[in-house]
């Protein structure tokens, strides 16, 4: 009984010092979150080393991290379950500064980039997702390359974060494989933007980095007034439009656009010719599409607090109708669909946006003044 009550002694200090922590771990743009317990701190002429273990298996490390006056400094690494290294980088001053690799549990390299000061700054490859290219202060600048099905490049121009050429790519990587069961542990919602459709989400980018649609927006909501040019600019961050999109997909109509078919207006030939086949049925098409809820489009909003609003329709026949409306103020969630139905049509800006037979955006038609 005495040497079970001396074990009991010897261990109990071990059993509350082993405490279990939720330890989130930022990669790239997700996140997770692991059960891990610490161990001792390791106390170096400059650092702190912390090293933590997976609370369902203490023999294997997950983190091994190491902090200075300034917070983390200095090599930072992560582990899968079973060994192998998931992220390797650096940090100086509390800030990601250096190379960043993830690799998958296999060990293969998935991501690799750089850092400098906390931002993306360098050379960036998405193995997984087959596409690469520069960033400049956290934003893609210059040349980026995607590889199609075909085994082609497909190439897109950035200045500054701003799309300039090309189809451009998502802001949204996510680069976790999503056969992981880890994936269960994402939280960011990174992992609920991926549930959109690949129309939308090119759509979303459109929006957000189109310099000839920025520029008709101004024009359209600030009437060529100077005044109303300058209140526009808050809805514009780093030259990216910031709106926030309706949880709906409504029965946009493109009555508007079918006129303008034939009275021969339209630029985007692709539209017309599609606009010119039956247009009466289109029309009939668009305006019965029942109204869907659709939460993922509002979570990819980007600013859920903006007073520009942005509505889809569903996509039909390869055309998709957006409606942008600037309010008096922000809406909660379940207000859009009741502020839709009281608009002043007037104050209505109309897009019809075409995609190929690949789904791929291929044409934007504007309201015409």
């Amino acid at each position: 009984m005495k040497r079970i009550f001396l074990f009991f002694i010897l261990i109990s200090p071990i059993l509350l010092s082993a405490q279990i922590v939720d330890e989130l771990i930022q990669i790239d743009t997700v996140s997770e979150t692991v059960q891990v317990i610490y161990r001792p701190d390791t106390q170096t002429k400059f650092y702190t080393i912390k090293t933590a273990v997976f609370a369902s298996d203490t023999s294997q490390i997950a983190i091994e991290k190491s902090y200075a006056n300034h917070g983390k400094s200095g090599l930072y690494k992560t582990y899968y379950p079973n060994g192998n290294l998931k992220i390797k980088t650096v940090y100086a001053k509390d800030k990601l500064n250096g190379e960043w690799t993830y690799y998958d549990s296999n060990g293969k390299i998935k991501t690799k980039g750089e850092y400098q000061s906390g931002l993306k700054d360098g050379f960036w490859a998405y193995r997984t997702l087959k596409i690469y290219g520069r960033y400049k202060d956290g934003l893609r600048h210059r040349w980026w390359y995607r590889i199609d099905r075909n085994n082609k490049k497909v190439k897109s121009t950035y200045k500054k974060g701003v799309l300039m050429r090309g189809e451009g790519f998502g802001e949204t990587h996510v680069i976790v494989d999503p056969t992981n069961p880890e994936m269960n542990n994402i939280s960011d919602s990174s992992k609920t933007k991926k549930a959109i459709n690949n129309e939308y989400e090119q759509a979303i980018t459109f929006l957000k980095e189109n310099l000839v649609l920025k520029k008709t927006l101004k024009e359209y909501f600030s009437n060529n007034s100077l005044k109303e040019v300058r209140k526009l600019k808050k809805y514009y961050f780093r030259g990216q439009f910031q709106f926030v999109i309706a949880p709906l997909e409504l029965n946009l109509g493109i009555d508007n656009f079918i006129d303008e078919s034939i009275k021969e207006k339209l630029v985007v030939a692709k539209i017309d010719s599609v606009l010119k086949i039956e247009p009466s049925k289109l029309k009939q098409t668009f305006s019965s599409a029942p109204v869907k809820e659709n939460n993922s489009l509002y979570n990819n909003s980007t600013k859920l607090d903006s007073e520009m609003a942005v509505y889809f329709s569903q996509v039909q026949n390869n055309l998709l109708r957006i409606d942008i409306i600037q309010l008096k103020e922000a809406k909660k969630k379940e207000q859009f669909k009741q502020e839709y139905s009281l608009l002043d049509r007037s104050q209505v800006f109309e897009i019809l946006l075409y995609f190929n037979k690949d789904g791929l955006l291929r044409g934007a038609e504007y309201e015409k003044p």
